[in-house]
């Protein structure tokens, strides 16, 4: 092909591409996207870490999510979940917490206490991980 000629379609194939790529970014940035694509409904587990208290009770998923994006605003660049308000004690050391889905156990434990090279849904307790199970199950075709 000639040059005269590739310099056409090549601007015709950039044009596309921007095409899609902003229709992509605007399909993804509806409402039902993000925190706000988040049943009311839906709950999640948290536990206090305050040794004087460790209240464990379930919290809306919505809102969870949304204090914890309030409370990362002072330090964006934070490695770590930081601590919400436990609304037992009324202190910042309420995480986000797991049940065990071991019936015989069923002890609510804070996330990922387990290790960074471990499922953070193992149990410290009684060592079950249902994100292992799950994963067990489908290597093994079931």
């Amino acid at each position: 092909m000639e040059d005269s000629k590739k310099k056409p379609v090549m601007i015709g194939v950039i044009v596309v591409c921007l095409g899609v790529a902003a229709l992509v970014t605007y399909m993804r940035s509806g409402d039902d996207s993000g925190i706000g694509g988040i049943s009311a409904n839906e709950m999640r587990w948290v536990k206090c870490n305050n040794p004087a208290c460790k209240a464990e009770y379930e919290m809306g998923t919505r809102k969870y999510y949304e204090d914890l994006t309030a409370n990362m605003n002072p330090n964006p660049m934070a490695t770590s979940a930081t601590a919400l308000t436990c609304k037992e004690c009324n202190k910042r050391s309420l995480y986000g917490a797991i049940k065990c889905a071991n019936p015989d156990c069923g002890i609510v434990f804070i996330e990922g206490i387990s290790g960074p090279d471990d499922h953070p849904d193992r149990c410290p307790d009684c060592g079950k991980s249902e994100t292992q199970e799950s994963r067990k199950r489908r290597l093994s075709g079931g």
